[in-house]
């Protein structure tokens, strides 16, 4: 049986400005390793529904049955519990259990109500995750706790997944997926950036160009809606807003 529940949708990106504000709240912005113990062991946490009283328990491992750990609510009261072992062994600074731990308390941060579980041997994917994952607290909780132990600014400047995971404490397939997140958010950046050096130095050479030179086309700038698109192979550079882009195939829509 599935312990997911489906929640209020948020992105990943509004999660990961959850966890920083959250984080800032510790005041371990710039740690690393988080402690991550010290954190839910600190008597309080800021909520997504106010400040609220925060009981964390080391309870023997027979007493949660399947589960590494559970957040339960009550007015004004979360009350984090995980197995002995979970806490012993995040103590030691294994990834995994650091991570079990972030992602109750992402729980207890992001959730309320009913109380939620994190199943020994969870993966972090579930039925409610894989079909509308933004609506899944096992998926915001996953995202919580990595954005959490995790600093991007320090990771995007490592090498390998591996580093990532030692740095910082977490299991390698949480370092795994933020390596390839921060790779993919770097080309992303690179391919603008290429864009925008194309588009600068279309702009210098059609300034050096007569006026009579420029043909439009008849179509409309996407972006201001002028008719001063100015065709460069496949590509367009509005003369009146600067755009620069793909231009529209015929049957394409233009909103």
């Amino acid at each position: 049986m599935s312990h997911d529940k489906r929640v209020p949708a948020r992105s990943d990106e509004e999660i990961r400005r959850i966890a920083e504000r959250t984080k800032a709240e510790f005041g371990v912005s710039r740690l690393r390793p988080i402690d991550i113990i010290r954190c839910i062991e600190s008597g309080s946490v800021l909520t997504l529904y106010g400040r609220k009283k925060l009981i964390f328990v080391g309870a023997d491992d027979s007493d949660l049955a399947d589960a590494d750990a559970k957040t339960e609510f009550s007015k004004g009261v979360v009350t984090i519990t995980c197995r002995r072992t979970v806490k012993d062994r995040a103590k030691m600074g294994v990834g995994r259990d650091r991570m079990t731990l972030a992602h109750e308390l992402a729980h207890a941060v992001l959730h309320h109500s009913v109380p939620m579980f994190r199943v020994v041997g969870a993966a972090g994917v579930t039925d409610f995750s894989e079909d509308g994952a933004h609506t899944s607290a096992e998926h915001q909780a996953k995202v919580f706790a990595a954005a959490f132990l995790i600093h991007d600014q320090d990771a995007a400047e490592m090498g390998s997944a591996i580093e990532i995971s030692e740095q910082f404490g977490v299991s390698l397939r949480a370092a795994e997926i933020c390596f390839d997140r921060l790779k993919r958010k770097a080309e992303r950046q690179r391919s603008a950036e290429r864009v925008r050096k194309s588009a600068d130095e279309v702009i210098t050479l059609l300034s050096q160009r007569p006026e009579k030179q420029k043909v439009y086309l008849s179509e409309p700038c996407t972006s201001c809606h002028a008719l001063a698109l100015i065709p460069l192979g496949m590509k367009v550079l509005c003369d009146n807003c600067g755009f620069f882009g793909d231009r529209f195939q015929d049957g394409d829509a233009q909103e």
